[in-house]
């Protein structure tokens, strides 16, 4: 268990998106909807989605998963989770 949470981690919930690198100058951008970079104003890359995994802890598909996809619970029943995100068709 984690003393204080990382956003970038993904262990326990899904991770933030990480912060966009512009390709002009250099600046890490960290405001997720923005598509102009703060300080040149550059177009920023597009952000990348999480690929949609079968999640083992909850039985089912996950479009933003934490890597409790990779385990399933310690007593093998299904479980639900908060933070499941239901992909889009």
């Amino acid at each position: 268990m984690c003393w204080s949470c990382n956003p970038y981690c993904g262990g326990c919930k899904p991770p933030k998106p990480k912060p966009r690198k512009c390709t002009n100058c250099g600046k890490f951008n960290f405001n997720e909807q923005a598509t102009k970079c703060e300080k040149c104003g550059a177009d920023l890359p597009e952000l990348v989605p999480p690929p949609t995994v079968m999640c083992l802890y909850v039985g089912q598909l996950c479009a933003n998963p934490c890597r409790r996809h990779l385990t399933p619970s310690d007593d093998g029943e299904l479980k639900t989770c908060k933070y499941r995100t239901v992909p889009k068709r």
